[in-house]
């Protein structure tokens, strides 16, 4: 299935390193503001007669507002790069605050370059391009003007050097733009392997301990519970041969040697329905917990109600009176279940689900149905390895089959059909050991 994350992504160009060239951006404007205004001074003579004059209370006012309006951008530049109205309103605010500094004297121009880098910190790479392209060409049209009044040499090297200047930063940035979208690439489809290994991990993890209970469940089922009841069942025939029905004329020593016999064969019988009373339980609480203390429509309904609620998606479960079924074919439905809303929260964008639960022509039908974004068949195969051919071998132990259809932009539908002969519980057999 496609992931919206292998898009390019539209942000700025220094958005996954943005510390260090933020640093680096109120570094060199910081160092302008503070040679400038060392320039500035020095020309005026002083402190006092920059004051004095007719720029120094401008100047008073703007060097404290570039100190707050670079040390704004580099402490709430997560909140204002969040916001588009923030940033369309910081961004031409530096420039307004570079055109008057520079009004005030030519020195504070230098902040000009910091304020190009500054448009690639929290601008798209498209837009930020776009305004360095309008600052080359108003420069050039600028020095233009200036230096035809000095002649053709004068103005062939000021423009030359001009548009030299910005098209080897624009090939610069160019380049640093082109590598950190190829890191970002690389860093987006290492995390995605990263979720993807861990998520089959767990998976497997998973499987393996439902397989392991499964297995003991049936061993234990298959072996120490049937030869329990055999026990069982042989003891109470001795018991029937040697109780009062027997041979009125047998000798009074041969009744009593039987009567003797009597109380070790009931508490054989007893200690082997003790021990498969705990066998029973054992077996129970190898099965899934939802399964524990509620039957397979009631935990099924509940998983999907739980579900629902988490992932903000309405879904829907019905199910048909239903026969008893084998523990493993329960286990089987339940995981299902589970492994498909699983599925639909990470894959399908799906508002609504139906999940249904019903015996038809001899077979038992779970069916699990989304009006997500589907996907094609050829994406079936990595599906697959999400899970659902484990699911697929469990179903095929009973003669069962797994579905898939899926269109894309229609939904995805899932069924898991098993013949009813083969998952029915068998009818309990009937004598004293329950």
């Amino acid at each position: 299935m496609t992931d919206a994350a292998a898009h390019d992504p539209v942000e700025p160009l220094f958005a996954h390193n943005a510390q260090l060239w933020l640093r680096v951006w109120i570094t060199t404007q910081f160092a302008v503001l503070i040679v400038a205004t060392y320039v500035v001074m020095d020309r005026a003579g002083g402190v006092v007669s920059l004051v004095a004059s007719p720029s120094g209370s401008r100047l008073l006012a703007l060097v404290p507002a570039l100190v707050l309006y670079h040390v704004v951008g580099y402490t709430r530049y997560d909140w204002i790069l969040q916001r588009t109205w923030a940033v369309l309103t910081f961004v031409p605010l530096c420039w307004v605050l570079v055109v008057v500094a520079s009004g005030i004297h030519s020195a504070y121009g230098l902040l000009a370059l910091g304020a190009i880098l500054q448009g690639f910190i929290f601008l798209p790479f498209a837009w930020a391009a776009v305004i360095l392209a309008l600052v080359v060409a108003f420069l050039t049209f600028v020095s233009a003007r200036q230096s035809l009044r000095l002649g053709r040499g004068t103005l062939l090297g000021q423009v030359g050097g001009i548009l030299a200047t910005g098209i080897m930063i624009g090939t610069v940035l160019l380049y640093i733009h082109r590598t950190n979208r190829e890191a970002a690439l690389r860093a987006s489809l290492l995390r995605q392997l990263d979720e993807a290994q861990r998520d089959l991990a767990e998976r497997a993890r998973d499987a393996g301990v439902l397989e392991e209970r499964q297995r003991l469940s049936r061993d234990i089922h298959d072996t120490l519970a049937q030869a329990f009841a055999s026990v069982i069942k042989h003891l109470e025939a001795v018991e029937l041969a040697l109780g009062p029905g027997g041979d009125p004329a047998a000798s009074a020593d041969h009744a009593a040697s039987l009567r003797a016999v009597l109380p070790h064969l009931q508490y054989a019988q007893s200690v082997s329905r003790s021990s498969l009373g705990e066998i029973r339980r054992v077996v129970l609480a190898l099965r899934p917990t939802e399964l524990t203390d509620a039957p397979l429509t009631a935990a099924l309904g509940r998983i999907v109600a739980q579900w629902s609620e988490a992932n903000t998606v309405e879904a829907t479960f019905s199910a048909e009176p239903l026969p008893a079924l084998q523990p493993d074919a329960e286990v089987i439905f339940l995981r299902a279940t589970q492994e498909s809303l699983s599925n639909v929260a990470r894959h399908a964008n799906a508002s609504h689900v139906s999940i249904t639960l019903a015996s038809v022509d001899g077979l038992v039908l779970l069916t699990v149905e989304d009006n997500g974004r589907g996907f094609a068949h050829s994406e079936t195969l990595g599906h697959e390895k999400l899970g659902l051919s484990g699911m697929r071998e469990r179903v095929r132990r009973f003669g069962g089959h797994l579905l898939i259809d899926s269109t894309i932009g229609e939904g995805t539908s899932l069924t898991i059909a098993m013949p009813l002969s083969a998952i029915a519980a068998s009818p309990p057999v009937s004598g004293r050991d329950g």
